[in-house]
């Protein structure tokens, strides 16, 4: 039964994030533009699987409980391999390496014990979302060697990081006490704020990748 489910699709295309992994961190050992470029690419395409894994599985009725933990763990796998890579071949931040790893193993472990003979789905964290998103930005800055993209998204990643911790903090609090989880109330000036904040930092961001790229 595990292995059926495990060569479905959608599940092949969550494993396959953790076999792009190695392949990134042979190319970062490589150095050179190409391999920096071709590092590039596959982690764009880990990031269309991430989207495509889920979307199969609704769309083919092949929804699992085996594809909705491999899922999570196969994301945490591949960033925390690629941080490790990245240590080694790009001077990666240790703490903020300690931090990224830590707080994905809390997730999984507390999430595990906690939900446990619980029939219960969690609210989505979404800061949890932000960090990932911010995290994956500061990674493929890393990964180009692009100094504006990191001074800028290693803070941002640092607090969206702590933020996401202690929103599943108190998710996993009412949990452990039999409570419902807390509901996000996501409020207009909520998303207005988001939008204008995202869209401002994005469009910075291109603009001095624009010119960074230019020499």
């Amino acid at each position: 039964m595990i292995v059926r489910d495990l060569l479905r699709l959608p599940n092949l295309l969550s494993l396959s994030r953790v076999g792009l992994a190695p392949v990134i961190g042979w190319l970062l050992w490589r150095e050179g533009d190409q391999a920096s470029l071709a590092a590039v690419v596959l982690m764009a395409v880990a990031g269309i699987t991430d989207g495509l894994d889920g979307y199969l599985a609704r769309r083919l009725g092949q929804v699992s409980r085996l594809g909705i933990a491999l899922d999570p763990i196969a994301d945490k796998l591949f960033a925390g391999l690629l941080v490790l890579f990245l240590i080694f071949f790009r001077d990666f931040p240790i703490w903020l390496a300690a931090a990224i790893i830590g707080r994905d193993l809390a997730i999984l472990i507390a999430g595990s014990i906690l939900m446990r003979g619980r029939d219960l789905s969690l609210p989505s964290n979404l800061t949890g979302k932000y960090a990932f998103g911010t995290m994956a930005v500061l990674l493929t800055s890393y990964v180009m060697r692009f100094p504006f993209g990191i001074e800028i998204c290693t803070w941002l990643t640092a607090a969206l990081l702590a933020a996401s911790t202690i929103n599943y903090a108190r998710v996993f609090a009412k949990v452990k006490r039999g409570e419902k989880p807390p509901l996000f109330r996501d409020r207009a000036i909520y998303r207005w704020t988001r939008t204008v904040v995202t869209w401002s930092i994005s469009i910075w961001y291109l603009w001095e990748l624009y010119r960074y790229l230019r020499g």
